[in-house]
């Protein structure tokens, strides 16, 4: 558990766990913006060190344990800068780059600007942009203005995972009211969701001469769309493709068993 001090007001906070096995490979997570390292720790990082690959989580300035200047705009390249930073700061060779939902958008604008993955994993990340998905980014905004981070769970959980994850969560969420209390316009999240929201979402896939692997929750009512995932996936190179119809946007946490054997398998061919 460190802290990457970028200057007096900025810091990365991290977890790098490097390699135990021969051969062994580094998983380097990326957030999706509401997100934070939790995420990747609880199975899915243990598993991957117990076979010998390392790992590395960390995250954006913003989110917990991350200082940021509230002055800066925590914005798409801000966020690909400090992947790229982070990366270079440990020395790490030819990472596997693991991103969730925009967080795989990072992944490819750093390949873009000169990163050199091993492979990259995109996780539910392949979707055009469409008035559904610019609803939902600028509601993200609105929700955290009136009732933060647990307003927004509240209001969409149940539309981008799974049927399991919902029944694994409203007795808990129903049964036991929660208290909303809205974001300050100068709060961490409210400054990476406002900028996720203007986000451009355009990419050359055409370009990501490496494997790619994509894994795709068919449950995520939200972003998923087939068509526009089965064109962009044609434009890879080397892409892979691992499709979970039991799973919506949070593979992660909603299959990390099915999750950390694919991350598993994509490692042993590269």
């Amino acid at each position: 558990m460190s802290l990457l001090q970028i200057d007096e007001k900025n810091a990365l906070y991290y977890e790098y766990d490097p390699p135990s096995g021969a051969g062994g490979k580094t998983f380097v997570f990326i957030n999706p913006i509401t997100g934070d390292c939790s995420l990747w720790q609880g199975l899915i990082g243990p598993a991957l060190r117990k076979a010998g690959h390392g790992t590395l989580v960390y995250n954006f300035r913003g989110q917990a344990k991350s200082s940021f200047d509230p002055a800066i705009a925590l914005d798409d390249k801000l966020i690909t800068a400090d992947l790229m930073r982070v990366i270079a700061e440990l020395k790490i060779d030819a990472p596997i780059v693991v991103g969730l939902s925009i967080g795989g958008l990072y992944a490819i604008r750093a390949h873009a600007q000169g990163l050199k993955p091993s492979g990259i994993v995109l996780v539910n990340t392949l979707r055009k942009m469409s008035p559904r998905i610019d609803w939902m980014n600028r509601m993200c905004v609105r929700l955290m203005q009136q009732g933060g981070p647990t307003l927004l769970r509240d209001v969409a959980s149940h539309v981008i995972t799974s049927e399991a994850m919902h029944a694994a969560m409203i007795d808990d969420i129903f049964d036991n009211p929660s208290a909303y209390e809205g974001l300050a316009e100068d709060a961490g999240f409210m400054n990476l969701v406002t900028h996720m929201a203007d986000t451009s979402w355009e990419m050359d896939l055409t370009g990501l001469d490496l494997p790619v692997l994509v894994t795709t929750g068919y449950q995520d009512r939200v972003f998923y769309n087939p068509a526009d995932v089965d064109a962009l996936f044609a434009e890879l190179p080397q892409g892979l493709r691992l499709d979970i119809p039991q799973a919506g946007h949070m593979i992660p946490a909603e299959r990390p068993k099915e999750f950390i054997l694919a991350l598993m398998g994509f490692a042993d061919i590269l």
